[in-house]
């Protein structure tokens, strides 16, 4: 096993480190000069450190990504996850032709380059979670989808199955697991001396309701809003880790705004992933003379993420040239759902792969996402990197900067987002510019390599902090 560790930590070295990696900036061709030099600086004794463990949850979460890169940099143990494409189950989709089903592509996507035999799956978590995906959808039994039952179920299964992976991995020095997932796996990693990082990706559990219900406004400082069976659980879950690493300074004020100390918080931006990078058409500059403004909103079309103020906002613009088209599904239950999607301005793409995305929003000119409460919406940095001009709310946890990247307006305020998108569509060349800006820095500041890079250096602060514990 040692030397098959090793071998792989070289494969992989020699593979990733000290590559160039071209900046791909979409309505710019590529040059020479158009390049970085990946070097994470790494000593050979570093290389092989292995001091991390990190559990996924299911689907393709941005931990995925984080084992990537914890593995490029000699750092990963183990890859806790669950339903994962292994090379043998790869084969055998590929044997039965299942591969050409969308579903299960999207599954053969969720594989990232980490050696085989560091990644534990844990099928059986995701089959109940899948069962509890097709009850809530359903929408029967009432009280199992309003309480998320089946769903908070899944995830302490897989907190359990986790913990015996944990207990036979060897030695990591840090558990770094995604809130909700982790359970007893977090008792576990404690009793054997290991540091517990949660890793949430939203806004702190007893404000996420209240923010969607009251217009994207926080509860007065420390009171609790309501909260299902299943948050309740991750709220407990996120509370035990030693600390909690979150993706956004919104993020991080909710949770200091119910009275969590600083030092256990820390903020590290996603960016984006190479994969969605790569996807990214060039930009045709002859879109900037169309006389009609694209719009774009990406992701579910519901309350939380700004639904009815993007409707309401548009009504108020009629003005303005536009078309929207919505990336995403449409809530069923969204109030005027069906007068709004009557327009012929706007179009429903429904959920479509990342790739298809990437070229969307190269095609679009704005992204409009004024959401009530997010962690750091993904959609937002692939929009940027894709060259557009941004109108979003502070709430929707970006890097977006007023009148920088584009537009920050207040959650649940339509008349601002409307006022936004007349003064985008009076300066076609302005939104145009700003949407080149906006993927320079995404490429020179915000991609997956510097979110690796960030993160390795949180791990290494934390050990330090940990040995300067034992001294004192």
């Amino acid at each position: 096993m040692e030397g098959l560790r090793s071998k792989n930590a070289s494969d992989l070295r020699s593979h990733h480190l000290n590559k160039a990696v071209p900046l791909h900036i979409p309505g710019y061709r590529e040059t020479a000069a158009a390049t970085t030099n990946v070097d994470f600086h790494l000593a050979p004794e570093d290389v092989l450190r292995q001091m991390v463990i990190i559990s996924n949850g299911f689907n393709k979460f941005h931990l995925a990504v984080a084992a990537a890169e914890a593995e490029r940099r000699g750092l990963l143990s183990c890859f806790i996850t669950g339903a994962y494409p292994t090379p043998r189950v790869s084969s055998l989709t590929e044997f039965a032709r299942l591969n050409r089903s969308g579903r299960v592509r999207r599954f053969l996507n969720r594989g990232e380059d980490i050696a085989d035999f560091k990644v534990r799956p844990l099928w059986l978590s995701e089959v109940v979670y899948q069962v509890a995906m097709t009850v809530r959808h359903i929408g029967r039994p009432r009280s199992f989808v309003a309480d998320e039952t089946l769903q908070d179920i899944s995830f302490r299964l897989y907190g359990r199955l986790a913990t015996k992976v944990i207990a036979s991995s060897g030695r990591a020095e840090i558990y770094h697991y995604r809130a909700g997932f982790g359970h007893k796996s977090v008792v576990r990693a404690k009793q054997l001396g290991m540091i517990t990082l949660c890793d949430h990706s939203i806004a702190h559990p007893a404000t996420l309701n209240f923010l969607v219900t009251h217009g994207g406004a926080l509860p007065p400082p420390g009171v609790q809003g309501p909260m299902n069976r299943m948050w309740r659980h991750i709220l407990s879950d996120v509370d035990q880790a030693d600390y909690v690493l979150v993706n956004s300074e919104f993020v991080r004020e909710t949770f200091l705004h119910q009275g969590w100390n600083a030092n256990r918080l820390r903020v590290i931006y996603w960016g984006a992933d190479d994969a969605f990078l790569d996807a990214v058409p060039l930009r045709s500059r002859g879109q900037d003379g169309s006389s009609t403004m694209r719009l774009l909103f990406a992701g579910g079309f519901e309350l939380r993420k700004g639904a009815a103020t993007v409707m309401a906002a548009l009504k108020r613009c009629n003005d303005v040239n536009w078309t929207l088209e919505i990336a995403g599904t449409v809530d069923r239950d969204l109030p005027q759902r069906d007068d709004f999607l009557q327009d012929p301005r706007v179009t429903v793409a429904g959920w479509i792969p990342r790739v298809d995305l990437a070229k969307r929003m190269a095609a679009a000119e704005v992204l409009v996402f004024p959401s009530l409460a997010e962690g750091s919406a993904r959609v937002v940095f692939e929009a940027l990197a894709a060259g557009c001009y941004v109108i979003t709310t502070p709430n929707a946890g970006s890097i977006v900067e007023d009148r920088i990247h584009g537009r920050l307006v207040p959650p649940n305020d339509p008349d601002r987002l409307a006022a936004a998108l007349r003064d985008a569509a009076e300066d076609r060349r302005r939104v145009a510019e700003v949407g080149r800006r906006n993927a320079e820095l995404i490429r020179s500041k915000y991609r997956q390599c510097d979110y690796g890079d960030k993160l390795a250096a949180h791990y290494e602060e934390l050990l330090e902090s940990k040995r300067l514990d034992k001294v004192a």
